[in-house]
């Protein structure tokens, strides 16, 4: 007989930032009733480290998982599904959760390829959590 895995895989590296950011929502009655009927994945790609994170929301709940981002075919659309894709340095990302990187300096990265955006509409929905997550504290 095979045995059953209890254990929760680890969250690791980027994704754990992500995770440690995220899963207080998942305590907010607002986004609960919000997202009820939403499912979709996004994937937040840090280039520069190990692990991308995958955003899932079902049914009103968000979860984390850490992906590895070598080989590149770890976060093909095929493989996991995702339904909207960031792809940039951590450098990159803090700067824009800290609110240090203006829109036009964002602009011009997505311009020189510095920073990959696929699923633009989906990820709104990433803004729309933040929102809610900054009003909840």
């Amino acid at each position: 007989m095979s045995e059953i895995k209890l254990e929760k895989e680890r969250i690791r590296g980027f994704a754990g930032l992500i995770a440690g950011g995220l899963l207080p929502l998942n305590e907010i009655q607002k986004f609960k009733e919000q997202f009820a009927k939403t499912n979709i994945k996004i994937l937040l790609n840090a280039i520069n480290v190990n692990f991308a994170a995958l955003i899932i929301i079902k049914n009103g709940l968000l979860t984390v998982e850490s992906i590895p981002n070598k080989p590149k075919e770890n976060l093909k659309k095929k493989k996991i599904g995702w339904d909207a894709l960031m792809a940039m340095d951590t450098q990159t990302y803090l700067a824009l959760a800290m609110d240090r990187l203006p829109m036009s300096k964002l602009g011009l990265k997505l311009l020189t390829g510095k920073v990959k955006v696929k699923g633009l509409r989906k990820l709104l929905i990433l803004k729309k959590m933040l929102i809610l997550l900054s009003e909840s504290e």
